[in-house]
C-alpha cells in the first residue's frame, strides 16, 4: 500500500513540472510571436535587385544587395495607464487584457535612424513599415485582486528590441574565366530600426 502511495506521488510530482514546462514554453512563444525570424539573435538575407537571370545577361553585372540583422538586448518604452477601480464595500478583480485594446493606446512606432536605400526590404524581413506606428494587442493582459476599499491602476508598457541592420549593395556577375560569380562591395549603410515584442503590466495604489 506504501509503495502505491508512492508511486502516486512521484505521478502527481511528474505531471506537475511538465504543466509548468508547458506553460513556460508557452509564455516565451507568445513573447517571440511579433518578432522577426521567431526571435532569431541574427540573421542573414540577400536579394538580388535584378531578377532577369538569362544567358544573355550572365557575363554583365547585376546589383546584388545582403542584409546583416543582429538583435539588441531588450529595451522598455514608458509606462500608460490603463484600467483603475476598486470597492469600499468588498475586494474586487482588475484586469487589462485584449476587450481594451480599442479603449486604450497599443499602438507601437517601429522608430528608425541611420541610413538605408530599401526601406520596404529592410520593414518587410522584421515585419514592420519602418518609421510607422501600429498596434499590437494587449492579449491575455494582467489582472489583479484589490483588496476592500484600495483603489488599484493597471500600467502597461511596450517591451522592443533595437535591431542593427547592415545593408551592402554588391556589383556581381558570371566570369567564365573564373567559372563561377565575381563580386565587389560598392558601399555600406548602417541603420537601428525598433520591433515590438509584448507588453508589460504592473499595477500601483492609487
Amino acid at each position: 500500500m506504501k509503495k502505491i502511495f508512492s508511486l502516486l506521488i512521484c505521478f502527481v510530482l511528474t505531471l506537475g513540472c511538465s504543466f509548468n514546462c508547458l506553460a513556460a514554453e508557452k509564455d516565451d512563444e507568445m513573447k517571440s510571436n511579433n518578432l522577426p525570424h521567431n526571435g532569431a539573435e541574427h540573421f542573414v538575407v540577400e536579394v538580388r535587385s535584378d531578377d532577369d537571370e538569362n544567358k544573355e545577361r550572365l557575363s554583365e553585372f547585376v546589383t546584388v544587395y545582403g542584409y546583416d540583422y543582429t538583435k539588441g538586448s531588450l529595451k522598455s518604452g514608458a509606462w500608460r495607464n490603463g484600467t483603475s477601480g476598486g470597492s469600499s464595500t468588498s475586494s474586487s478583480t482588475l484586469s487589462l487584457n485584449y476587450r481594451h485594446d480599442t479603449t486604450y493606446n497599443t499602438s507601437f512606432t517601429a522608430s528608425v535612424s541611420g541610413s538605408y536605400t530599401n526601406g520596404s526590404t529592410i520593414g518587410s524581413q522584421l515585419g514592420v513599415s519602418l518609421g510607422k506606428s501600429e498596434t499590437y494587442s494587449l492579449g491575455s493582459g494582467y489582472s489583479v485582486t484589490v483588496p476592500q476599499g484600495a483603489h488599484y491602476l493597471i500600467k502597461y508598457r511596450p517591451q522592443y528590441y533595437t535591431y542593427t541592420v547592415v545593408e551592402t549593395k554588391y556589383m556581381e556577375r558570371y566570369n567564365p574565366a573564373l567559372g563561377g560569380m565575381e563580386r565587389y562591395v560598392v558601399g555600406t549603410n548602417t541603420c537601428y530600426v525598433d520591433v515590438f515584442s509584448h507588453w508589460d503590466f504592473t499595477h500601483v495604489s492609487n
